[in-house]
């Protein structure tokens, strides 16, 4: 039950307060300098009112010792490139009168004090299927799945499935077949379960095929 209720949580994790949110009463805004460090990890989170779950980054500000998921385009003028290590300096505005369901933050970047490449990258291909198929972010049965995206390096492997954000710069279309040309990520294994340490980025979609 422990372990369901931390998942839980977990999975409202997104467009909710990356940290927590100042209760106050405050009628303007309040904006403050922050430093974020940005894990070459990325992670799996639900969204708030809405079945899918999606893959974000791992981040944690200032000097807060546990990394927390955040979106890819949460923080203004950032582009995260997979597979690297990062520290931001970034404005942090305190919304006065926050929408119910999303955070309390507006990150917008102020420079990128360091990029660090982590993972070893190399070329792949990537069959995406036209089908769709129930996705869990853990293997829970009173986790309700999500729909998800079914994907191969192989086409003799056994298919996979993820969050239909999986690929980098890909979008998908339901009720195609695609061929993918792709950049590999691949970083050590790490014992976080949500943690992904191969990672796909696109390069070009060498097919795309209608479904009979």
């Amino acid at each position: 039950m422990k372990k369901f209720l931390f998942m839980l949580l977990l999975v409202l994790v997104y467009s909710m307060a990356f940290v927590s949110c100042i209760n106050d009463d405050e009628s303007e805004d309040k904006i403050d300098k922050v430093e974020i460090y940005i894990s070459p990890y990325t992670s799996f989170s639900g969204v708030i009112l809405s079945p899918f779950v999606i893959e974000g980054m791992t981040v944690k500000a200032n000097n807060n010792s546990n990394y927390q998921f955040m979106g890819f385009q949460e923080i203004e003028g950032f582009n995260f490139n997979r597979g690297n290590e990062y520290k931001l300096s970034v404005q942090r505005t305190t919304l006065a009168d926050p929408p119910q369901d999303a955070s309390c933050y507006r990150y917008k970047l102020i420079k990128i004090e360091s990029e660090i490449s982590k993972g070893e990258k190399s070329d792949a291909t990537l069959y995406i299927s036209s089908e769709t198929e129930p996705f869990k972010i853990i293997d829970d049965a009173n986790i309700q799945p999500s729909p998800g995206m079914k994907y191969k390096e192989n086409e003799s492997d056994e298919w996979r499935v993820g969050p239909f954000n999986r690929v980098s710069g890909f979008v998908y279309e339901p009720g195609y077949n695609y061929v993918l040309s792709v950049e590999k990520i691949v970083l050590p294994e790490t014992k976080e379960s949500l943690y992904q340490h191969i990672q796909y980025t696109l390069k070009s979609i060498i097919s795309k095929q209608k479904a009979n």
